[in-house]
Parts: structure tokens; C-alpha cells; sequence
């Protein structure tokens, strides 16, 4: 790919980096002229006194409040709804997403919703982005390093039936708050897997089919922060350096894939998602090997560009190029402690043909670097079995 490719940027909003930087969010509305606010989190981020936090910043500030804190860690159109009702009912002029991406992406749904007059699911169908009616100031403030909702174009929504993605800039949050003392409460295992999964951003966003070289060096600095600050916030919690290390990940992960999407890992993990019970995580550890491998047959000088440039490796041997992302992201996928196989998630053979089928209907399989037809989806998931 030369410089001179064609591509379009869509760069998010405002981004308040640092430590303390949420105590300042109630100076924020209120210097912007907004006097109401309706919070979208859950019950977790609750008990963590997080919302507490939050309140007593715009309590400071005389911006008045309410919360709605019924989301589920997969968040359902139910969630949305209820969160959209509640909006509808108040008189507000902000909203505010707190939590990780489950909450993020329900304030995206309620977002949807507001702006189309339709359900989520009838939004999934359509461009959000016509819409005709104000667009509410929207402010994000991640608890969790994953996720990349914070700054991303798209939400991944429950319906009793699937999971599916509705996407828009108008969804994207106008204001992002990323203060790392947020995610000091986060336990080490939900550390690990939102982190891993801002990995599996990058390296998605990096090497698929689709064309943005900005985002391709951003997608490489995700990596790299990954690298450096994951397993030490796993291992030593209250490191404030490793927290904004892998909460930074997670920002540039989310805009990368705002410009250029993910690949076939996402794209074979949202079927695994959408009938066992997992975490997210967990799920792409588990899948990552084996589309890594997949993929090599055809893209390892994509791979091994990423190696070096990463300093992972000085071979000019492809071959050995690739071998040492593999170990590295292995590596992080250790964090995660994952199950090895489809099988220990509850699932079995029999379901690989409705796996396959809705793997084929996502865009992530569809922008996977290397073509994906029923038949190879099909030998993936059945290796992992």
C-alpha cells in the first residue's frame, strides 16, 4: 500500500486524558451550559463507588442527575430500551456512558434509538447517521482497558435471538473522559481480558483488507502500549503508569477500529458469543491462535511488518517474523487464562454449521485479511472443538 491510497479519517471528539481527570467532568457540562445529566452504567460500577464519584463531580458543579444502572455485561435491547425510556421521561441535556463497553454500547443503543425513533434492532438495519434530530452532548468514561467504545463508530447489542452490531458517527461519543484511577478497582482477570481484546483490536484493525494508513499506525501504537503495559497492570494492579498504558491501548484500538474495523477473530467470536455463555476475552484467546496461523499463509509479510516495527524481532525472515508476534500475542492471550477449546465453553460439533452461518454474515469475517469461505470458517471452528 503507497501513501497515496485513497481513505477517509473520522476522528472522534474531545479526549480528557489523566488521573483525577473525572473530578473535573461536573466543570465540564456546566462551562458547556448543560444543567442534566442521565448516567448509563451498572450495578458493578455502582458498588465500586465509581458512580459515587462521578455524582459528587457534578454535584459540585450544580448539574443535576439520575442514573439508570441495569446493565447486563452483555448488554440487551432490554437494557437499551429502559435506558431510552428513562431519557424520554427527564428533561435532559447530556448523556453520560460510565462502565466498560457494555455500558457504553447501551448509551449507544439508547443513543439510536433517541435519534431514529426506532428499536435498536431497526437501527442495526439502517443509517443512524440520517437522522434529522439533535444529537444530545454524549460523554464516555471507560472503567474497563478494552473495549474501545469509548471512541468507536459501533455498539454490540443482545437481542433474544443474536447479537449484532448498529454503527454511526453519530453514536461516537462527543466527549471522552479517560482517567486511569477508573480502573484501579478492575479485578485481574477482567484486567486481562478487556485488555487482550484491545490487542485483538489492533492486530485486527492492522491487518485486515481494509485501507487507512493513519489508522495502521495508530493500530502498531496500540500494540506496542499493549506490549509494555498489559501484563504489569494484570500483575501489579495499582501501577497508575501500566492502568493509563492499556487504557491509552484501548482508545487508539477503539479509533482503529472506527476507520477500518476488525478481522476474523471478532468475526468467529460474536457466533461462539451469541449461544454459550464466555467472556469476551476469553473467547478471542482462544480463537486467536488459530486464525493467526490461518492467516500466515498468505499474510505474513503483513505480520512480519508489525513484528519489526514493533521491535519484536530483527529477522528478515518472514517466517521467523510472524513466529515472534505469535509468541508475543500468545503472550498477553496467557493473561487471560482462557479455556483451550470450543468444547470447555459448552459447545459442540453439531453447532458449527449455525457457528459458520452467522460468521459468513459479519463484516469483521468479511474484512479479514485473508478470504474466508464457509469451508475454512467451518475447518476453524471444528480445530478448536
Amino acid at each position: 500500500m503507497t501513501l497515496s491510497a485513497t481513505f477517509t479519517l473520522n476522528w472522534p471528539g474531545d479526549a480528557l486524558f489523566g488521573a483525577g481527570r473525572v473530578d473535573q467532568l461536573g466543570d465540564v457540562l456546566a462551562t458547556r451550559g448543560q444543567n442534566a445529566a442521565l448516567i448509563v452504567t451498572d450495578a458493578g460500577v455502582e458498588a465500586a463507588g465509581l458512580l459515587g464519584r462521578v455524582t459528587s463531580a457534578l454535584d459540585r458543579a450544580g448539574v443535576a442527575h439520575d442514573a439508570y444502572t441495569g446493565v447486563n455485561p452483555n448488554p440487551t435491547t432490554a437494557n437499551v430500551r429502559e435506558a431510552r425510556e428513562m431519557w424520554q421521561a427527564g428533561s435532559y441535556d447530556a448523556l453520560i456512558a460510565l462502565g466498560g463497553g457494555s455500558s457504553i454500547d447501551t448509551a449507544k443503543g439508547a443513543m439510536a434509538e433517541i435519534l431514529t425513533g426506532e428499536e435498536a434492532f431497526a437501527s442495526f438495519q439502517r443509517d443512524v447517521d440520517k437522522s434529522d434530530r439533535a444529537v444530545p452532548p454524549f460523554y464516555a468514561l471507560p472503567t474497563t482497558s478494552g473495549t474501545g467504545s469509548e471512541c468507536s463508530l459501533g455498539a454490540v447489542l443482545k437481542s433474544p435471538e443474536r447479537k449484532f452490531v448498529i454503527r454511526g458517527r453519530l453514536l461516537q461519543p462527543t466527549t471522552v473522559v479517560m482517567d486511569p484511577e477508573l480502573t484501579l478497582s478492575l479485578p485481574r482477570g477482567m484486567t486481562a481480558c478487556t485488555g487482550f481484546d484491545a490487542f485483538a483490536h489492533a492486530i485486527g484493525a492492522f491487518t485486515n483488507n481494509q485501507v487507512n494508513p493513519i489508522a495502521d499506525e495508530l493500530a502498531l501504537a496500540s500494540m506496542r502500549l499493549s506490549i509494555q503495559h498489559l501484563r504489569t497492570a494484570v500483575e501489579e494492579p495499582s501501577n497508575l503508569d501500566a492502568r493509563a498504558g492499556v487504557m491509552m491501548s484501548s482508545y487508539l484500538g477503539g479509533f482503529c477500529i472506527g476507520q477500518k474495523g476488525v478481522d476474523g477473530i471478532h468475526g468467529l467470536c460474536t457466533p461462539v458469543e451469541s449461544v454459550a455463555s464466555t467472556v469476551h476475552g476469553q473467547v478471542l484467546s482462544t480463537l486467536l491462535p488459530h486464525v493467526l496461523r490461518y492467516n500466515f499463509e498468505t499474510l505474513s509479510g503483513r505480520y512480519a511488518l508489525a513484528a519489526r516495527r514493533l521491535g519484536l524481532t530483527a529477522s528478515d525472515d518472514d517466517r521467523e517474523a510472524c513466529e515472534a508476534i505469535y509468541d508475543a500475542a500468545l503472550d498477553l492471550a496467557s493473561l487471560t487464562e482462557a479455556p483451550a477449546t470450543l468444547a470447555d465453553y459448552g459447545l459442540e460439533r453439531s453447532q458449527i454449521p449455525r457457528l459458520t452461518e452467522m460468521a459468513l454474515l459479519s463484516q469483521a469475517t468479511q474484512r479479514n485479511g485473508r478470504d474466508m469461505p464457509a469451508e475454512n470458517i467451518t475447518k476453524l471452528y471444528e480445530a478448536m472443538i
